[in-house]
This record gives structure tokens, C-alpha cells and sequence, in this order.
């Protein structure tokens, strides 16, 4: 019972931290600290586990991985090749409701910081002439953003959740397509569906826009092959695309200068290394074991944990692979009862996601509503049903496959 308190003095002191906005990555080094204090795992064990979650290999290779994915987003930003293809899409998409959240949807396929902002300007562009609210506005670019976070294997958040719970990234993208198919479902029921169809009133040469459009995908359309049909690991992959990138473009000194600057997240990064030392400590201190021994939640116990672990830290934080890096680690044990059950790592994800689409700190959300505006009320209103939408088809599918 003694494990159950010291659990529970942890998950306080993190969330307490997380309230009063002390960067991820110094609270969950807190928590870890805290952690060996309370099962005692000594001076010695402390830093050894320490120097063990550095150097292990997980741990590199995640970091590794998000590196080279944010590397890919800053260049294919500033070679152009994501507003041609944005360009090229509306062109070859005759209606005007799919064509204005097509940038969104394509700007989320790379995961910047703050990438709705990217695509604010475009969709105020495509929806002239349907004279939408400015929540109106907010809740489509945002959501149309954020469709491809449950299965697509470049966000952080998927990655950090295969690495913990070692599933292949290609096992676990694969179980939660369904998710984004359930998102997309979502946006165009309580998005689209309520504005006329309308056709645009210049037309281009497709044959001419499909071209640029195949010039501006390739890399990522071998990315898809690679990784989802090949399961090729998502950092060999990342390591050839961003090699024949880099020789094949040219860029000035100044714009190479903010890649680098853009690819080289320190938060992000030391965020990485203390998630990856908090699953340690929670190893090697034998607190993950004695929590096995001392709860094991069933039936509607065990989905209250599953979701609501992952959803406050999800709604307080506002950044995906925090409540992955902070809730998985706990979590762990029971994904493995009677072996890896992905129904369970699925729910827990979706239920952080859910966390996250709702938070007023998201980033994208903050800045998507201060571009248009917008109030958080209107917001809201129009938001919630899609997010319960998906939340249930995942409630469904942890019933389902559990």
C-alpha cells in the first residue's frame, strides 16, 4: 500500500509543476529525483541509472530520430516545397470546402511548433465567399491540423510511446489508423458538412499541378513506403531522406542558419532524455514492479486509469509527448499485462490526445485563435463534439480488442 502513496506523491508533485508552467523536461527530471528518493534506490543506483538512460541506445535513437525530423520540416519549409504542394492540391480538388483545410492537413503531416499558424493565412484565404466566424475559422485549421497525430510515424508523441513501450512504430501506427480516419469523419460531419459546396472560379491545368505536386511529395511518399509498408526503422529512413535533401538543395548561408536553429530544439531534446530517465528510475527503483503487486485495476477501474492519467497531463500541459513521456512510464505494467495489448496503449494515447486538443495552452490552438480573433467559448462549442467523437470511436475499439 506504501507504493500506492508514493505513486500518488509523485503524480501530485508533477502535475503541481506542470500548473505553475515549469518546462516538461525539468519537471519530469524532478519526478524521477523524487522517485529514487522515495524507493529508495540510493546515491550510486541514481547516477548509474542515469548514465544508463543516456547512453542507452532507445534513448539515443529516439533523440536521433526527432532531430532529423525537425531538421526535415525547417528545410522543406524554406526549399518551398510545402506551400507548392499546398498550391497544387487546391488546384487539383474542385471542391472549395476540402480545398481551404488542405493546407492544415498538409502542414500537420511535419510536426512544427506552432505549425497552424503556418496555415491560418491560407485557409483565410480559401474561405472567402463562405463569410465563416473567426471560432469558425480557428476550429478548422486547428482541427484539420492535428488528423494525422494518431498513427503518423514523424510526431514525437508516436515515436516516444513505440520506444517505451518497444512496439514496432509501424505495429502501433497501423492499430490507431483508425483513429485519423475517425478525425477525418469528424471535421467533415461537424466541420465541412455545414458549409455549401462551391466550386473555384479560376481553373487551372492539372496535368501541370499533379507534377508539382509529385515534385513536392516524393520525399514523403518514400517515407510512407519506407517506414508503413517496408517497416523500415523510422531513423534510417529519416537519416537517407535528409542526407539527399540536404545535397540536393541549395540554400544561403542565412537560411541554412535557421534550420539548424529550427532543427535543434534544446527543450525538446533535454525533454526526451527525462522521459526516457524517468521510465529508468521507475524500472531500476522497483517501483513499477510494486505497483503490478499491490493494484491491479479490472473492468472500469482499469479504463478510468487508462484515461485519466494521460488526459489531465495531456489538458494541463498542451504538448503531445508530454503526457506520453509522463503518463506511459506509469502506465507500463498495465499495457503488458498477458503481454503488449495495444487496445490499452491505443486508449491511453487517444484519451491524452483528447487532453491535448482541449488545452487552452496548446500552442496551435493559442495561436490559431489569436490569428483569427477568436474567443475560447465559440471555440469550444464547436470543438468538443469532434474530439468526444473520436475519444468514443477509441472507447469503442479498446471494448472491442481489449
Amino acid at each position: 500500500m506504501i507504493s500506492i502513496i508514493y505513486f500518488l506523491i509523485v503524480i501530485i508533485a508533477i502535475l503541481v509543476l506542470i500548473k505553475f508552467r515549469i518546462d516538461i523536461g525539468a519537471v519530469l527530471f524532478i519526478g524521477s529525483v523524487l522517485t529514487a528518493m522515495l524507493f529508495r534506490i540510493g546515491l550510486k543506483g541514481f547516477f548509474s541509472t542515469l548514465l544508463e538512460s543516456i547512453v542507452s541506445p532507445n534513448t539515443l535513437t529516439l533523440v536521433a530520430t526527432v532531430i532529423l525530423i525537425m531538421f526535415l520540416g525547417a528545410l522543406l519549409e524554406k526549399r518551398g516545397d510545402l506551400s507548392r504542394m499546398v498550391k497544387s492540391l487546391r488546384t487539383l480538388i474542385w471542391d472549395t470546402r476540402l480545398s481551404m483545410v488542405i493546407p492544415s492537413s498538409i502542414m500537420g503531416l511535419l510536426p512544427m511548433p506552432g505549425g497552424a499558424l503556418m496555415s491560418a493565412p491560407m485557409l483565410n484565404e480559401g474561405e472567402k465567399g463562405f463569410n465563416l466566424t473567426p471560432a469558425y475559422k480557428t476550429y478548422l485549421n486547428f482541427w484539420f491540423r492535428h488528423i494525422w497525430e494518431y498513427f503518423w510515424p514523424l510526431y514525437p508523441g508516436l515515436i516516444l510511446a513505440a520506444t517505451i513501450t518497444q512496439v514496432p512504430i509501424f505495429v502501433l501506427a497501423r492499430f490507431q489508423f483508425p483513429l485519423t480516419l475517425a478525425a477525418i469523419l469528424a471535421g467533415l460531419i461537424f466541420g465541412l458538412k455545414k458549409l455549401p459546396f462551391r466550386t473555384p472560379e479560376h481553373k487551372s491545368r492539372k496535368l501541370l499541378a499533379l507534377k508539382e505536386l509529385l515534385l513536392s511529395t516524393w520525399h514523403i511518399l518514400i517515407i510512407i513506403i519506407f517506414v508503413l509498408a517496408l517497416k523500415v526503422k523510422v531513423l534510417y529512413v529519416m537519416l537517407g531522406i535528409s542526407f539527399m535533401l540536404t545535397v540536393l538543395t541549395r540554400l544561403k548561408k542565412t537560411a541554412w542558419l535557421k534550420v539548424t536553429i529550427q532543427t535543434f530544439q534544446v527543450k525538446t531534446i533535454i525533454l526526451l532524455f527525462s522521459v526516457m530517465f524517468f521510465k529508468a528510475v521507475l524500472i531500476n527503483s522497483g517501483a513499477i514492479n510494486s505497483l503490478t503487486t499491490v493494484l491491479k485495476p479490472e473492468g472500469f477501474s482499469l479504463w478510468l486509469l487508462l484515461f485519466i492519467a494521460p488526459f489531465l497531463v495531456g489538458f494541463l500541459t498542451g504538448v503531445n509527448h508530454a503526457y506520453v513521456g509522463v503518463a506511459f512510464p506509469i502506465l507500463l505494467p498495465f499495457f503488458m499485462q498477458n503481454g503488449i495489448n495495444l487496445s490499452y496503449i491505443m486508449f491511453a494515447y487517444a484519451s491524452g490526445f483528447a487532453g491535448i486538443l482541449l488545452s487552452p495552452v496548446h500552442l496551435c490552438l493559442v495561436l490559431t485563435k489569436e490569428y483569427f480573433k477568436a474567443d475560447f467559448n465559440p471555440i469550444f462549442k464547436l470543438l468538443i463534439p469532434s474530439v468526444i467523437f473520436v475519444w468514443l470511436i477509441a472507447l469503442v475499439m479498446f471494448f472491442l480488442y481489449k
